[in-house]
């Protein structure tokens, strides 16, 4: 597989902006030898998806263990847009089993958006914190190659 979606490109700002991290990852699995580029977007959705389940997973245990209730309420907040963000990428791994490929980018750009917020909701005040918004920049990134992957589809 052509791993050239991982380029920075001026002229497509949806471009992933982490090359070396890109090919590393894409390059590191075993599904990605021969696969043509709907299977390269279900291997980044199958990625991103067990990530944001590990980490909203983690999240629900802080939900658990928390005695404050503003953190918990923080830690609630987190879990909710964690679980819209799986929502959408279930929805994503639908639409390219589905080839509703023009679909997909609205779902993607939600995902995103929600962990994004959970980010700005924790600002890393706290040692959790600081653990989740470290693994939010992860999803982030898992994400982006996701968008990019699909935009790849939705083009032909």
């Amino acid at each position: 597989m052509d791993f050239d979606i991982c380029k920075v490109s001026q002229s497509s700002p949806s471009k992933t902006n982490n090359l070396e991290n890109c090919y590393k990852l894409l390059k590191s699995d075993p599904r990605t030898t021969n696969v043509d580029a709907r299977g390269l977007a279900e291997v980044s959705v199958d990625l991103a998806s067990k990530k944001a389940n590990k980490i909203h997973s983690l999240i629900n245990s802080f939900v658990n263990k928390s005695h404050d209730s503003r953190l918990k309420n923080i830690y609630k907040s987190c879990s909710s847009n964690y679980n819209d963000a799986i929502h959408d990428l279930k929805a994503i791994k639908n639409y390219l089993k589905s080839g509703a490929f023009k679909n997909i980018l609205v779902q993607v750009k939600d995902a995103s958006e929600e962990i994004k917020q959970c980010k700005k909701v924790f600002g890393g005040a706290t040692s959790d914190g600081a653990h989740i918004k470290k693994r939010n920049q992860e999803v982030e990134f898992l994400i982006s190659i996701v968008e990019v992957t699909s935009s790849n589809l939705s083009k032909n």
